[in-house]
Formats: C-alpha cells, sequence, structure tokens
C-alpha cells in the first residue's frame, strides 16, 4: 500500500502504439497512401472519450479514431492515418482522455510501482 497499490487506487490512464513498428523504416517514395497507425487505451473504470496522435514528438495533436470500446474496464482500439511530409526521422505519440476528461500527461518522474502512465511514443524513420 506504501507503493500506491492500497485499495483506492485508480488505474492511469494509458494508451500506446502497436502500429507501425517502433523505429520502423517507411519509404517515402513507395507510399500509395497515408500510413495507418493503430493502438490501445485504458481509462480503468473511467472509460476512454478520447485518443489523440501526434507526429511531431507531442508539439500537435489530431484526433485518432476510436473504431472499437469495449466499455468501462476494457481497452479501447483507436487508429489514425498519418502521411508523412518528406522524408527524416518522425517521434509518434499517443495520449488519451478518459471519460472525466482527464487527459493524459507525460509524467517522467512517475515512480516505477505506480505503474505505467506516460504517453507512449515511437520513432519511425522515413527515407525518400
Amino acid at each position: 500500500e506504501a507503493q500506491g497499490w492500497g485499495p483506492d487506487f485508480i488505474a492511469p490512464t494509458r494508451s500506446r502504439i502497436d502500429v507501425p513498428d517502433a523505429w520502423s523504416s517507411v519509404s517515402l517514395g513507395k507510399l500509395h497512401g497515408p500510413i495507418e497507425v493503430k493502438g490501445i487505451a485504458y481509462g480503468g473504470d473511467r472509460g476512454i472519450s478520447r485518443v489523440e496522435f501526434s507526429s511531431d514528438g507531442g508539439k500537435s495533436w489530431r484526433d485518432a479514431e476510436i473504431y472499437y470500446s469495449g466499455g468501462n474496464l476494457a481497452w479501447s482500439l483507436w487508429k489514425a492515418e498519418w502521411m508523412p511530409d518528406a522524408a527524416g526521422d518522425y517521434m509518434l505519440v499517443v495520449r488519451a482522455t478518459d471519460g472525466e476528461g482527464d487527459v493524459q500527461e507525460w509524467e517522467e518522474d512517475r515512480g516505477p510501482f505506480s505503474g505505467a502512465a506516460g504517453l507512449h511514443q515511437i520513432g519511425v524513420q522515413v527515407t525518400a
């Protein structure tokens, strides 16, 4: 209980990117449309009301589509389309908003035993 797992523990809002793989390489010249980015989000007993996706390391955000919402206490599935502007390294980031309107935050100083909660990010390399 001293580590935050007592009877009053509230599961933090979580989200992650599952597709594409971290540090995958994509050829801009071979793309025939946008890249589909997919993942999951969880808000404990509060559910998930919104998922946002960033392709610039979290500087700007756009809504992702929640295409399966299992309701409270279930993982929601989300997807977004992303078309890189140019060749280079991109940092893709996801954040979720729970059913009470609380937005997931970076939380870099969160203790190791308090549950994963920070924003998930992956790098993607785009070649010409």
